[in-house]
């Protein structure tokens, strides 16, 4: 476990920030355990595996984002996905990180 500290005031993805933007790439990609935001982003969806028969491989995945909106929602790892409908975009996404790990001293 690392330390962390916050830091009032700070921007989005400022050491000490709240918020960190994550970069996710340019193609559909399961998206890490945590709790994140998304902007806005055109051809990128948000979805869900909804299949429940425990078996991973035969993923059924339904939007809970949709297209070229914006929202918040949580991953397990496993079975939420940034899906790209089209093209290359970038995907960023918003994680609540609740500050960076400390990695020098602070007086």
């Amino acid at each position: 476990m690392s330390n962390k500290i916050l830091v009032a005031g700070a921007a989005t993805n400022a050491a000490g920030a709240f918020i960190q933007a994550y970069a996710l790439g340019t193609a559909t990609a399961t998206v890490p355990a945590g709790d994140y935001y998304i902007a806005p982003t055109a051809n990128v969806t948000i979805e869900l595996n909804t299949n429940t028969t425990g078996n991973i491989s035969n993923a059924s995945y339904a939007v809970v984002v949709a297209n070229n909106t914006g929202g918040y929602f949580i991953s397990d790892g496993v079975n939420i996905r940034a899906n790209v409908l089209a093209g290359t975009p970038t995907i960023t996404l918003f994680q609540v990180n609740q500050g960076q790990a400390v990695s020098e001293t602070y007086a």
